[in-house]
């Protein structure tokens, strides 16, 4: 994990985002929960055994939850089929537990399994600290029990109303305790801007999930359990918290439907749709993970197809190919670095990064090109919050300097 991975991450020393070390809390009577700095998990114990509400990322991780959890585990369930939310779920079947959730999950399992080399590079990607790994080591236990709409099970006098949605995926199962005053909405609420979009993942489904926080808005509660379980909002927070979200993604996707009317072109929508103004330093949806850009470009994506009416998009040759004529036409790639350099001194990075693309693509051996392109993604970096987003850069600048270090090797 690099220096400024971790800095964006908020993490301190090396390897802590995928550390083994578990944070336990009994947050609220009968509830307890675990938390990792990716991942969490919360369990209600009643007279009759253990309900389990995710399972952490790891099985060694998960191990150290089951060590605490003396009394039988008779239901898990999945919130949903993110790897941090099912990963660990191995270190939990002493007891045999029914294992609930959506009916969709398994499809997600599915697919994890079919595209395992597209995801182990995505994630290393996204987070630029986790380690490669063959997808054939990654098994995942599959739920015993699916259902779509809403489930109802009793243990030990509790009861424990599970309903289904789409939002961040197709697969949520969030659950409402009624007795206990409490919900498990998995990721519906993540601490910070929604993840509504994500630049390498499926689409979200953010009007959906708006709809499904605001059911969870008219429950009577006293904690609200988020981020797998591992966190939770009490007292006024929940109401903040959920109005904030709410809001934001209603807007959001409101300004993109706008946009879509109006033939406004996605690369045009990204930087004129906006956070409105009153929310833009609320604490319970700052950018820290996902941002708007990334917002407007999933629900473009689920409503638009495509097509951005320009027809030399339609049936479009590759890319590489465009570049190498363009590149052809310029004939000078001293010319495309002074004139990317000049960009970048009048703090347009992003532009000079595009104009630059031609060069590298036509010529990609230029070596002054991507000494370049490290300096540009690093400006770009710099300032740059949002996890997913800075730590795309950071991935690259690795990928640039490890070019670098090929051409001056020796043979």
């Amino acid at each position: 994990m690099t220096d400024t991975a971790r800095e964006v991450a908020g993490i301190g020393t090396p390897g802590t985002l995928y550390c083994d070390e578990v944070i336990f809390e009994t947050p609220a009577p009968g509830i307890n929960t675990a938390r990792q700095p990716i991942a969490g998990c919360g369990w209600v114990t009643t007279d009759e055994g253990v309900v389990l509400i995710d399972t952490l990322l790891t099985p060694d991780s998960a191990e150290k939850v089951a060590a605490k959890i003396t009394d039988p585990i008779k239901y898990i369930i999945y919130t949903h089929g993110h790897c941090d939310h099912v990963g660990g779920a191995r270190a939990f079947l002493k007891d045999n537990p029914e294992i609930i959730a959506s009916k969709y999950l398994p499809d997600r399992l599915d697919r994890y399994k079919m595209l395992g080399e597209y995801r182990d590079k995505i994630c290393h990607q996204q987070f630029n600290v986790v380690p490669r790994r063959p997808a054939a080591e990654c098994r995942y236990v599959r739920p015993t029990k699916t259902f779509l709409g809403d489930m109802t099970i009793s243990l030990g006098g509790i009861t424990f109303e599970l309903h289904t949605a789409r939002a961040e995926t197709d697969d949520v199962c969030w659950v409402h305790v009624p007795k206990l005053k409490a919900a498990f909405i998995g990721d519906l609420i993540i601490g910070c801007f929604p993840n509504v979009g994500n630049p390498w993942k499926p689409t979200r489904f953010a009007l959906d999930w708006a709809k499904t926080l605001e059911e969870v808005r008219e429950l009577d509660l006293d904690v609200l359990f988020y981020n797998g379980a591992g966190n939770c909002y009490k007292g006024n927070d929940i109401r903040d918290a959920l109005d904030a979200n709410i809001e934001v993604i209603r807007s959001l996707h409101d300004q993109v439907v706008d946009c879509i009317n109006r033939g406004v072109h996605i690369t045009e929508m990204i930087h004129e749709i906006a956070v409105p103004d009153h929310l833009k330093d609320n604490k319970f949806i700052s950018p820290r993970y996902s941002k708007t850009e990334f917002f407007v470009y999933n629900v473009y994506r689920w409503y638009h197809g495509y097509f951005d009416d320009n027809p030399a998009n339609l049936l479009p040759r590759p890319e590489k190919e465009i570049m190498a004529e363009i590149f052809g036409l310029i004939g000078d790639p001293e010319r495309i670095i002074n004139r990317a350099r000049g960009l970048h001194n009048d703090g347009k990075s992003q532009l000079a990064l595009q104009v630059l693309d031609v060069l590298i693509q036509g010529d990609p051996d230029n070596t002054d090109a991507r000494k370049l392109r490290i300096e540009l993604l690093e400006t770009l970096g710099k300032d740059d919050g949002c996890l997913m987003s800075r730590n795309a850069w950071i991935y690259f600048i690795n990928q640039d300097k490890e070019f670098l270090r090929s051409k001056t090797s020796p043979a």
